[in-house]
């Protein structure tokens, strides 16, 4: 059993995102923590696992705004009380500025 996704840094981050699955559909959501494998989010309602997806949101940092765009997969899409459903997101692809974003904001103090 792989730990990997738990032993990557994570950082908790607030931002609106959206989540685009194969078909075209889209979910607006939000980032709820990120690592360099993958994101977990807010969605209003519940995601079917193992779908393939695109994530995007927008990051600001002391140069300025960048956007993260990645390609994942659904690993878990849970029931909330108060956020509705935590859905994760395993990154299987990301655009080269992006692994550069999400290393610095990683890197940023908490």
């Amino acid at each position: 059993m792989s730990h990997k996704a738990r032993v990557t840094r994570r950082r908790a981050v607030r931002h609106a995102a959206t989540l685009t699955m194969t078909d075209e559909t889209t979910h607006p959501a939000h980032t709820l923590d990120l690592s360099q494998g993958g994101v977990s989010l807010q969605t209003a309602s519940q995601i079917r696992l193992a779908q393939y997806c695109a994530v995007s949101f927008q990051v600001h940092l002391s140069d300025g705004a960048h956007k993260v765009l990645a390609m994942g997969q659904v690993v878990y899409s849970d029931p909330d009380a108060e956020l509705g459903y935590k859905t994760g997101v395993q990154f299987l692809r990301l655009d080269h500025g992006s692994v550069d974003v999400i290393k610095q904001l990683l890197q940023e103090p908490a």
